[in-house]
């Protein structure tokens, strides 16, 4: 019989860039409204040989985190913290659910993101940063994370 594994709702949890305290760290967990980590492929071509073989072309993947935050206007907030830290590269996590282990982590390129926009609106900044190599992934593991629906506690 197959496992049945319930589909996964984002939050509450979390995203926080940089390591340490104060103006090193950038957690917008409440001000995010979408989270994603999504992957592109470049493949090279296959190589026909004399024996009719095919040496097929190596694949490497990229990855970007890509989000959508709520403008502040505070210092070390998103705005001024993406604008000085521009270029570098930091460290981040995502936790898509608090309490549950799956997390993602991995050091982005932290690019400015927008500042501004419509007028007596909540202005949203989207960023697409770019991560360095490939980003972890640790799945959950809690006993109810593969048996839907969960089972009835006593």
């Amino acid at each position: 019989m197959a496992i049945k594994r319930p589909i996964v709702s984002l939050g509450p949890g979390s995203l926080i860039f940089g390591t340490g305290t104060g103006a090193s760290l950038l957690d917008i967990s409440c001000q995010v409204t979408a989270c994603k980590v999504t992957f592109d492929s470049d493949k090279e071509d296959d190589l026909p040989t004399l024996c009719g073989d095919t040496i097929a072309g190596e694949k490497i993947y990229t990855s970007k985190l890509e989000f959508s935050a709520g403008q502040d206007n505070e210092k070390d907030g998103l705005i001024d913290w993406t604008w000085k830290n521009a270029a570098k590269q930091v460290p981040f996590t995502f936790i898509p659910k608090e309490g549950e282990a799956a997390a993602v982590k991995g050091t982005v390129t932290v690019d400015p993101v927008e500042y501004g926009g419509d007028v007596k609106k909540r202005n949203i900044s989207h960023a697409e940063w770019d991560i360095v190599g490939l980003p972890s992934f640790t799945p959950d593991s809690t006993a109810d994370s593969t048996v839907y629906p969960p089972a009835p506690t006593p």
